[in-house]
């Protein structure tokens, strides 16, 4: 999937910028659909992190305000999910060697 650009009249300058083109073409085709969702191979662990933070939140959101929580108390759930946030918390923000 090739973008329409216009080329400017300098040829070096034109060559620059199908140069710059082509790389963010090969970069794109390199990383496929999974890398353009999570990124680049440096940020994926992170955007994983951050996701998983997210599911566990919109989890515990959904059971604490659903009417089916009552086998399982809400708080019974957070004490499972807590860990898991504090986990990718520490995994995010933790001090990397």
């Amino acid at each position: 999937m090739s973008s329409r650009f216009t080329l400017p009249d300098d040829p070096e300058l034109a060559r620059e910028v199908i140069d710059t083109n082509n790389a963010i073409e090969m970069r794109r085709t390199e990383n496929g659909l999974l890398g353009r969702l999570w990124g680049s191979s440096a940020s994926v662990p992170n955007n994983l992190a951050a996701l998983t933070i997210l599911i566990a939140f919109a989890l515990g959101a959904f059971y604490t305000l659903s009417p089916i929580s009552e086998n399982f108390s809400p708080k019974e759930f957070w004490a499972i999910l807590s860990p898991l946030i504090t986990l990718a918390l520490g995994y995010m923000f933790g001090k990397k060697a």
